[in-house]
């Protein structure tokens, strides 16, 4: 498997550690970038060479994740850039929200560690450069 370029946004440090010890768990070969909020992701976005994955948390400081989105999905430089809603909303409101503003798949944050390694294995193996967005209704992904 190819080396893998992922930005994690996300406010909370114990969620950011809690992710890197899953992909370190998950045998991956991934380079993990932080972002803490959608002010750090437009930051990185702009100064940096994209990265190959963002898995982006909703509720944040400054700019939450659906404005970040917003912005993201409106400059067609990013228009290809797999961005993951991670999250621990069960809400359809905000999940459609995300939906429609364009996010490829949205993983609603395990409680289990052996489920949060299953599930970001599962999203990090995929072929991205073959992804199609799927439906509404394969759209949120679970350990299971």
């Amino acid at each position: 498997m190819p080396n893998l370029n992922v930005l994690l946004v996300d406010d909370d440090s114990e969620e950011s550690y809690l992710f890197n010890e899953a992909l370190e768990h998950a045998q991956l070969d991934i380079n993990l970038s932080r972002a803490n909020d959608g002010n750090d992701l437009m930051n990185y976005l702009h100064k940096e060479v994209p990265p190959d994955l963002v898995f982006m948390d909703i509720n944040m400081p400054y700019k939450d994740g659906l404005e970040a989105l917003t912005e993201i999905r409106s400059n067609p430089k990013f228009k290809n850039l797999p961005l993951i809603i991670y999250s621990t909303t069960k809400n359809t409101d905000s999940i459609n929200a995300c939906y429609e503003k364009g996010a490829d798949l949205f993983v609603i944050k395990p409680d289990d560690f052996d489920e949060l390694m299953q599930v970001v294995k599962k999203v990090c193996t995929y072929d991205w450069k073959n992804y199609k967005k799927p439906s509404r209704a394969d759209f949120v992904i679970t350990a299971g």
